[in-house]
């Protein structure tokens, strides 16, 4: 498996931080899906998430420290999110539960997987936020709306109400194309967001 691409795109990365590429996220989904059934199991994301973990700590203690984390593709904030008790150091436990708490808000149709489109937008709004208005730790469908309109806002460069293929370069070439109805080249809010919620409503 490419636990690179896995680390570039699966550990939270700070706002200021380009998204990956459509491409990169592809190959990171696909190293997850060991079926290829396209969808990544509760199962699936434990063993990427192990294996992401184990990539850092170097010397194999179960724990990641500064020196690893220098070394590493975790991220500073993914560190300080994680390490929970602030004893300056990573536990496989802490890294985990971070993790597990991730796949639970991101899979907003419970079904204990992710489908591509849940895998996106948990990239998309780790770099943005996720509001969670009811607090209960979930992504509801019907909170997905302000959340999208904040990405599209920080996507958008130009503040010209408008996304074109380079400002969501994140996005599939076809998943772009689908989502932009009147076929213009380019996503409107309206786009973005029905766009999304279209794909969760059907896949």
């Amino acid at each position: 498996m490419c636990w690179i691409a896995l680390a570039a795109c699966l550990l939270i990365a700070p706002l200021a931080r380009a998204l990956p590429a459509a491409a990169q996220i592809a190959t990171a989904f696909k190293a997850l899906d060991a079926t290829g059934n396209g969808s990544i199991s509760v199962e699936e994301w434990e063993r990427g998430s192990f294996a992401l973990f184990r990539a850092a700590d170097k010397n194999n203690n179960d724990f990641i420290d500064a020196d690893e984390l220098a070394g590493s593709a975790l991220a500073q904030d993914t560190f300080l999110r994680a390490d929970t008790n602030r004893d300056g150091k990573l536990s496989v436990g802490e890294f985990m539960a971070l993790r597990r708490a991730l796949f639970q808000l991101a899979d907003i149709d419970r079904n204990d997987s992710l489908s591509r489109t849940e895998f996106d937008l948990l990239i998309l709004m780790e770099q943005v936020g996720w509001q969670d208005q009811n607090r209960n730790d979930r992504i509801e469908l019907s909170e997905l709306g302000e959340s999208l309109k904040k990405a599209f806002a920080l996507l958008d460069t130009d503040q010209d109400g408008h996304l074109t293929p380079a400002e969501a370069a994140y996005l599939a070439a076809d998943t772009f194309k689908h989502y932009d109805r009147d076929g213009d080249g380019r996503l409107t809010v309206d786009e973005f967001v029905g766009g999304y919620r279209h794909s969760l409503q059907t896949e």
